[in-house]
């Protein structure tokens, strides 16, 4: 976010359990991580997110990452929707892999495309 300070977007971090010390909302210490005021945190206990997008990418007949799975959750994602894109309309991501450290740079690439 910090390389396209120029773009309008949304961002939205959800935070779930799934690591054996994630059994409570992140710290202040972890949400400040993201600074950026165009981001949106969220702690979400009971994976309904995840569960929903899983549920979208299938009804789409769209393929989920092969990676980062864990109890049947995808978590450390990066995904990436079109502009002017609504939860309503389940639209299809440009971009959906993870883990989000090694994604970044086609993150960036579908980024820019979107241009």
């Amino acid at each position: 976010m910090a390389r396209h300070t120029d773009r309008k977007m949304r961002v939205l971090v959800v935070w779930e359990p799934i690591l054996s010390t994630d059994w409570k909302s992140p710290s202040g210490s972890t949400l400040s991580r993201i600074v950026d005021t165009r981001a949106r945190q969220f702690w979400d206990p009971k994976h309904l997110v995840a569960q929903q997008l899983s549920r979208a990418a299938k009804e789409k007949v769209q393929s989920l990452p092969d990676c980062c799975l864990n109890r049947g959750n995808n978590w450390d994602e990066a995904i990436l929707y079109p502009p002017a894109s609504k939860w309503s309309d389940k639209p299809i991501p440009v971009f959906w892999n993870g883990p989000v450290v090694k994604t970044i740079a086609g993150l960036e690439r579908a980024l820019h495309d979107l241009r």
